[in-house]
């Protein structure tokens, strides 16, 4: 770990209290100075740490820097020894990077985090808006021992991982009283905006037709960028959080959610086959009782949602009569 980590820790474990350079410098057996230039390059990447003469130093209430040492602290032991995080500044794509490093053998539960992300992706090729300070951009390394048919269980046990944890950190115990909306198959609504995408890819072994990986790649608008969401998704995209400065909100909001997350989806995987996370997944389904339309179905036919089965396919009714189950694709319940 460096001085500069170090130092971040020590005033992580003592927020809201200053803690002088002397006293930092001998906790850690460095310089004042080596203390004093941690700080500088610490306010330089935008944390919000705090000095004044006689006292030293703290760090302000309200910083919501994604950090390992931020993550770390929320993240219940038995998860933070199972898995290894690495946070990024900013990075291209989360997924695009931890598939290279699954190709290269990378162990089960790496973990990837950014800031901002310079070229994300969302499904069907379609580019997903990563602004930095905003979001959560992350991405899971698994190694599911059961075949390519199995795997929307991924995308859906991710779906709800996320959806719980809005929940629990910004819903319950708050004045607000919206809850989380699951569209079919990866989309998280909030207030009737798309505040989160999931994108899982994955490769086959073609030998056995089971994975060889996957990686479920999450992306959370958490507080609404600077200048409101781009022209071309500003209709549909929403965040968590419009305008909020209710510092004991932002305090290390993003970490908060990150460590929460982690430990779901850990959970979730650990039992798996057990599908324990269907019964919310159906619940909070926004479809069931819906007419919707297949984005690439030309003939533009109504479809009636009934439900959804225990393997994640939405059941729908078409005009003539007949069910079908659907595996995969995109539906919308606006005409195109």
């Amino acid at each position: 770990m460096s001085v500069k980590e170090d130092v971040l820790r020590i005033l992580n474990e003592n927020k809201e209290t200053y803690l002088s350079g002397a006293q930092i410098a001998e906790k850690l057996q460095i310089s004042r100075t080596a203390v004093w230039k941690a700080v500088k390059s610490l306010n330089e990447e935008g944390y919000n740490i705090l000095g004044m003469n006689k006292r030293g130093y703290k760090m302000s209430m309200g910083d919501d820097i994604i950090s390992n040492e931020g993550i770390d602290k929320f993240l219940r032991k038995d998860v933070a020894d199972a898995v290894q995080i690495e946070t990024f500044k900013n990075i291209s794509s989360t997924n695009t990077v931890l598939k290279q490093r699954a190709a290269e053998g990378e162990r089960e539960w790496l973990i990837l985090v950014a800031e901002e992300q310079t070229a994300g992706r969302g499904r069907m090729n379609r580019k997903f808006y990563s602004p930095s300070g905003t979001g959560i951009y992350i991405s899971f390394l698994l190694r599911p021992k059961f075949l390519a048919s199995e795997s929307l269980m991924i995308t859906t046990m991710a779906a709800v991982a996320v959806a719980e944890t809005i929940d629990e950190i910004l819903v319950q115990g708050s004045s607000l009283n919206q809850t989380t909306q699951i569209k079919w198959v990866n989309d998280i609504f909030y207030k009737g905006k798309k505040v989160c995408g999931i994108l899982t890819e994955a490769a086959i072994n073609v030998e056995n037709y089971k994975l060889d990986y996957a990686i479920p790649g999450i992306g959370i608008n958490v507080k609404a960028p600077e200048g409101g969401f781009p022209d071309e998704i500003k209709d549909i995209a929403g965040a968590l959080i419009d305008d909020c400065d209710d510092k004991s909100v932002n305090d290390e909001l993003r970490n908060r959610m990150i460590a929460r997350l982690i430990e779901k989806m850990y959970d979730y995987y650990q039992n798996l086959e057990q599908k324990s996370f269907m019964k919310t997944y159906k619940e909070k389904s926004m479809l069931i009782g819906k007419t919707v339309y297949i984005l690439d179905d030309e003939t533009k036919e109504p479809l009636y949602v009934e439900g959804v089965t225990d393997r994640a396919e939405l059941i729908v009714r078409h005009e003539d009569g007949t069910m079908e189950n659907l595996q995969s694709g995109e539906v919308s319940v606006r005409l195109f």
